[in-house]
């Protein structure tokens, strides 16, 4: 794919590659810079991946997709019990926010909360288990946006009533969901496969498991299962090194919170590439206008633009929190 971009480059008459990456995107700039930094005019990356683990197995690599789910979280259920419980149905009353997400996963450990008005996506019956109420945090997490809703949502479910969160698990769930996933493992396997066999799978859960009770057994689930299974083994994969330099910098933008891309990804890939700048956004939720931030945005169109860096160490805020009325 990074042959094919530079080769669309050419096409297009263009000396050198202005690119944005984003998420995985990420990945293939950063093997776009290390194959050809002399190519690059300017390359920003979001949500970032670090390379090194991405590269190096499946095992590792679901690893890092796994690390920051559990703290972002807990930073959900921490500006809850801030914001009241005007504005977060999780607040409020004699237990926590975080002790009612507790009770919750409790008490959906020891069978399925019914779900009547789930919308029959599912593969399942109308009810949510103890997995799909994990899978029903995935995007939520993902978006801060959406965390009133979500708390709403969970409350909704301990008062007995599981279908809203339900609902948000049964796409993930679904046929077409798994379709999906294994689309992407499909690319992630050729770009790291996996070392250890099917067989070795409670090794590679419980492992997961530990760095993630919220994510571990998603990953594992999605990208991890089908590499182990999959026959195929990329020809020409790159596998590094990743130190090279670029003549203008490469700008590099994460959270703080990410649930999906690990803040210490982006510390990662600054360390490794020969030329960037890390921004840091301390803000939530997955790439950046998830959580937007004024400064953020003026950085990037500087960048783009002007080829202008922030300085190195420079952080932007969120121009509102997650809870707050007037976010988003």
């Amino acid at each position: 794919t990074a042959r094919d971009m530079d080769y669309l480059r050419r096409l297009v008459g263009e000396q050198k590659l202005t690119y944005v990456g984003l998420s995985y995107g990420t990945y293939l700039g950063e093997t776009y810079a290390n194959m050809f930094p002399n190519r690059v005019r300017a390359m920003l990356l979001n949500g970032l991946v670090d390379p090194v683990r991405y590269s190096k197995s499946a095992e590792e690599r679901v690893a890092m997709w796994s690390d920051a789910a559990d703290e972002v979280l807990g930073q959900l259920l921490s500006l809850c019990q801030s914001a009241g419980p005007q504005q977060c149905a999780l607040a409020g009353g004699q237990r926590s926010a975080t002790e009612r997400w507790e009770r919750l996963v409790a008490r959906v450990k020891r069978g399925p909360i019914p779900a009547p008005g789930a919308d029959g996506t599912s593969l399942y019956r109308p009810q949510l288990s103890h997995g799909d109420l994990l899978i029903s945090q995935f995007e939520p997490l993902r978006a801060p946006r959406t965390w009133p809703d979500d708390a709403a949502n969970i409350d909704a479910a301990l008062r007995g009533d599981a279908s809203a969160l339900e609902n948000g698990a049964s796409p993930l769930v679904s046929a077409a969901g798994w379709s999906g996933a294994t689309t992407s493992a499909a690319i992630q396997c050729a770009d790291g496969p996996a070392r250890k066999p099917p067989r070795a799978w409670p090794q590679v859960f419980n492992r997961q498991q530990r760095i993630s009770p919220l994510a571990g057994g998603i990953h594992f689930a999605w990208e991890w299962a089908p590499c182990a299974s999959w026959p195929v083994r990329a020809e020409d994969a790159y596998r590094g090194p990743w130190n090279a330099s670029t003549p203008n910098p490469i700008l590099l933008i994460n959270q703080r919170y990410d649930p999906n891309s690990f803040y210490g990804n982006a510390v990662a890939a600054q360390r490794l590439l020969g030329n960037a700048v890390l921004l840091t956004h301390e803000g939530y939720g997955h790439l950046w206008f998830q959580d937007p931030s004024e400064c953020v945005s003026e950085a990037m169109v500087d960048y783009l633009t002007e080829l202008t860096t922030p300085p190195n160490g420079t952080v932007c805020q969120s121009d509102h929190q997650p809870f707050d009325p007037d976010f988003g």
